[in-house]
């Protein structure tokens, strides 16, 4: 009996080591993951204070939205905006480094569970082994086999033991698997993240480019000359009253009965906000000047009745966003199309534009944009990113204007402007299939 005992110490020892390794050893790639951890603070701390700059450039620009009434100031609008997109890409290259830390921080994790399940496995065949060795004879033979009662009942006691020991092997090999399943998810959320940072970093670059470029048109044209900036304002506007006053007369032609029991109910919230941090309170009357609030209200506005719009009203709302904001999709659905005005007649209305068709018979404009992420006929997830806000077409300041459209009132046409000579593609709509798109938010 000694000397089954003896081989059943023998057999349990490897199974009876790996546990002791894996639980008691430290990680070889402990230094590695601090060293790591304490980078990824580092970049936290670098982050924070970047955005600290940017509410300032924001704060900042929030009193120099709309078009600077000289050139002095309309350059100085410039200077800013193009000081904040730098910020904003210097914090997009931080949050990229950030993301690909915590990929390699989880990729070290990831590898050490793997090899701790490899261990448990070890150690469990080792531990049912030697379970499958005390168990294999009846109770009786080994209590025939024992010299004593007390030998017996030691015996007995081990092999409740080894028994415990197994179901807590295997516990542990259900936690490490669910831990391993869980970063694995993680992990990947977060090359999925680094890579629409990436796109994000590439959209900003460009806008900053955009932006250079304009402050360049400018100057050139201008020549520095406070009357030339004032005439290019002037004609500017002109063109944009007479390409209202066309697009108008085009779209008050188009007759269409729209079913209103077609549409979402007013009021419903059925649509998400085109851009983070919205306020659907005026900017001149909002208490939280850090939120993109409206600019511009739907209708007949004040603002509309001044004689803007030639008196026809605002066919959308106007939200306050510096270039480079996100705009975001308001609901899943398609692109009907994409665009950019400026291509056929500079200046003079939406610039680029994208035009969303969504499953509850509504379609949503996003205009003004400085970059546009999305093409014809793709499909987008509510929240998605379609674009960057911008100030292209005809627009005082940087801002997003959303439009809400009956989606069987609208199309996109190309029409030619006697204004500009060109052709110019743009979405099109029945006056009755206009929507104020605060109804829906």
């Amino acid at each position: 009996m000694r000397h089954i005992r003896a081989q059943l110490i023998m057999r349990s020892a490897p199974a009876i080591a790996l546990l002791l390794v894996l639980f008691f050893m430290p990680s070889a790639h402990a230094t590695m993951l601090d060293d790591l951890k304490k980078s990824i603070e580092q970049k936290n701390a670098e982050i924070q204070k970047l955005e600290e700059d940017a509410k300032k450039y924001r704060a900042e620009l929030s009193n120099k939205q709309q078009m600077g009434k000289n050139l002095k100031q309309e350059l100085a609008r410039i200077q800013t905006n193009i000081k904040k997109l730098q910020n904003d890409i210097y914090v997009a290259q931080a949050q990229i480094k950030r993301a690909e830390l915590q990929i390699n921080e989880l990729s070290i994790e990831i590898g050490d569970k793997e090899q701790s399940i490899k261990k448990l496995h070890s150690g469990l065949a080792g531990l049912l082994s030697l379970f499958y060795e005390t168990q294999k004879n009846s109770s009786i033979e080994l209590f025939l086999r024992q010299p004593t009662f007390s030998a017996f009942f030691r015996m007995i006691d081990g092999n409740a033991a080894v028994e415990k020991k197994v179901l807590a092997t295997l516990d542990d090999l259900h936690t490490l698997r669910a831990d391993l399943a869980d970063q694995k998810t993680t992990q990947e959320a977060k090359r999925d993240e680094s890579k629409d940072l990436n796109n994000l970093l590439r959209q900003r670059q460009q806008a900053l480019v955009t932006q250079k470029t304009e402050q360049t048109q400018i100057l050139s044209i201008t020549q520095q000359q406070e009357k030339l900036y004032q005439k290019l304002l002037a004609e500017q506007e002109k063109k944009k009253q007479q390409l209202d006053s066309e697009i108008r007369d085009i779209e008050a032609k188009i007759r269409i009965t729209i079913d209103a029991s077609s549409l979402p109910q007013r009021g419903s919230g059925v649509l998400g906000y085109p851009l983070p941090d919205v306020s659907k309170q005026s900017c001149f009357t909002s208490v939280s000047a850090a939120l993109n609030c409206i600019t511009q209200f739907f209708g007949y506005t004040e603002f509309a009745a001044a004689g803007n719009y030639n008196g026809k009203g605002h066919n959308g709302v106007d939200f306050r966003a510096d270039i480079g904001t996100a705009v975001l999709s308001t609901e899943a659905g398609t692109i009907t199309g994409i665009g950019d005005t400026d291509a056929g007649c500079r200046g003079a209305s939406y610039g680029k534009w994208v035009l969303i068709q969504h499953p509850n018979n509504l379609s949503t404009l996003y205009a003004h944009l400085s970059q546009i992420n999305v093409a014809s006929g793709q499909r987008v997830a509510r929240g998605e990113r379609i674009a960057l806000s911008g100030k292209t077409g005809y627009a005082t300041g940087p801002h997003l204007h959303f439009g809400v459209y009956a989606t069987q009132g609208v199309s996109i046409q190309s029409i030619r402007s006697k204004v500009c000579g060109t052709l110019m593609t743009l979405p099109i709509a029945a006056i009755n299939a206009y929507l104020n798109p605060l109804d829906y938010l």
